[in-house]
């Protein structure tokens, strides 16, 4: 919490050095922000707003779904302007860099073409451009089952952009590259993982009211293993080895560097006066035994009356495809403990990140005028087979059975400026 008090303290002086320089005409300085309490989790099982962030195990907390933000836009010439982007929330690890969303230069060749370089938001799904931006949204948070298992929310890189008119409507091709530092928590530590190179490409049509999306990018691990503390426990002792021989292809198999990380996405948006429908859907294929390959989607509704909007969402994510299959020691390995504690914990911990769940969520959002709204939001999340990969839990934890389901309540209090 202390950390998350500095941060807001680094905001408010932030935005009071911004209003003395948005006088200039060439430079236009925006904000948001969000003030969230949310109650997630158990006392076993963390609940995980997204990777980047600490589990909450119970309670209600201020700092998970907490958000400010500021926006500096300086136009360099009638082609050429510079965006940078400060996001200040708590996260595993925050720092400067961290801190930058973007910092790009986008050059506007012509009405129809724009290219971007520097850090730019990843154009993987629906919310790429707005993912913090709780106003933008009907929800108090980004969907748990589709958003949580997502780290990479920028790359250091470049994108190029153009729109085409057609059938009455706009779409945009984008092509994208870079490469992505995010920090991501374990059940042991938190470690600093770079995907590089990553490549992709994002199709938007709009017409009329609708907008649809299909997006498709490809990544793979640089540097940062996740899984060193498990394979470098297995081979402490020789012994283990000749009494195991399966551990001799664990850290081969285990290892996270190179492996390869495929993702697609399809949205669809659609809203009026009074209605407004959102869906999308993710698969993930991977190559690295600690995430399966996960099928992710969600279908949100909302009616509006005046300016109070009721909603709700309905969403699941399911590991899929086959799973890492562990070869146990001998019966006779099996009756020394030291050997089946190595196994039962690794095993266990293999089985801690298999997805099964689905959530049903409501909510309310009051438009207190145009820049403020209020949201309150209850749902409840059915963890299937007992499969609580989702969850984040400790060394311990892996063994307790989990429950039928947990219930999670969020308040926010969103702003632009």
């Amino acid at each position: 919490m202390l950390r998350f008090t500095i941060l807001l303290l680094t905001n408010v002086l932030l935005l009071l050095t911004a209003y003395t320089v948005s006088a200039n005409e060439h430079i236009q300085v925006s904000g948001f922000g969000n003030v969230s309490l949310i109650k997630a989790g158990t006392e076993d099982f963390g609940y995980k707003y997204d990777l980047t962030k600490d589990a909450q195990y119970g309670g209600w907390a201020a700092d998970t779904g907490s958000a400010f933000g500021l926006q500096l836009n300086a136009k360099v010439s009638q082609k050429v302007d510079f965006v940078v982007q400060g996001v200040f929330q708590d996260r595993i690890e925050n720092d400067l860099d961290k801190t930058i969303a973007w910092a790009f230069l986008r050059y506007r060749a012509t009405p129809n073409f724009t290219a971007r370089v520097g850090r730019i938001a990843t154009p993987l799904y629906m919310l790429s451009e707005y993912r913090d931006v709780g106003f933008a949204y009907l929800w108090t948070k980004p969907i748990t089952d589709f958003y949580a298992n997502i780290p990479i929310a920028s790359i250091d890189g470049a994108d190029l952009a153009y729109i085409y008119q057609i059938g009455g409507g706009l779409l945009e091709t984008r092509v994208f590259g870079g490469k992505s530092n995010v920090t991501i928590e374990t059940t042991s530590e938190p470690y600093d993982v770079t995907l590089s190179p990553v490549l992709g490409a994002k199709l938007s049509y709009s017409i009329d009211d609708w907008l649809f999306s299909g997006a498709a990018a490809t990544t793979k691990v640089e540097e940062g293993n996740p899984s060193e503390g498990l394979t470098s426990t297995l081979q402490q002792d020789p012994t283990v080895s000749l009494l195991w021989p399966a551990i001799a292809n664990i850290d081969e198999d285990f290892g996270f560097i190179d492996s390869r990380f495929q993702y697609y996405s399809l949205g669809a948006f659609y809203e009026t006066g009074d209605w407004t429908l959102q869906a999308e859907l993710s698969y993930t294929d991977a190559e690295w035994p600690f995430f399966p390959d996960l099928a992710a989607g969600y279908v949100s509704a909302g009616k509006s009356f005046n300016n109070v909007t009721a909603f709700s969402f309905l969403s699941r994510a399911k590991s899929v495809g086959d799973f890492y299959e562990l070869d146990a020691p001998s019966l006779q390995a099996l009756q020394i403990p030291a050997i089946a504690g190595l196994y039962n914990f690794t095993k266990a911990s293999l089985d801690a990140r298999v997805i099964d769940q689905e959530s049903l969520g409501l909510g309310v959002r009051i438009d207190l005028n145009s820049q403020i709204a209020l949201k309150g939001q209850v749902e409840r999340t059915w963890l299937n087979d007992d499969n609580f990969g989702a969850w984040l839990t400790t060394d311990e934890g892996i063994f307790i059975t989990p429950p039928r389901y947990i219930d999670t309540y969020s308040i926010s209090l969103t702003f632009v400026f």
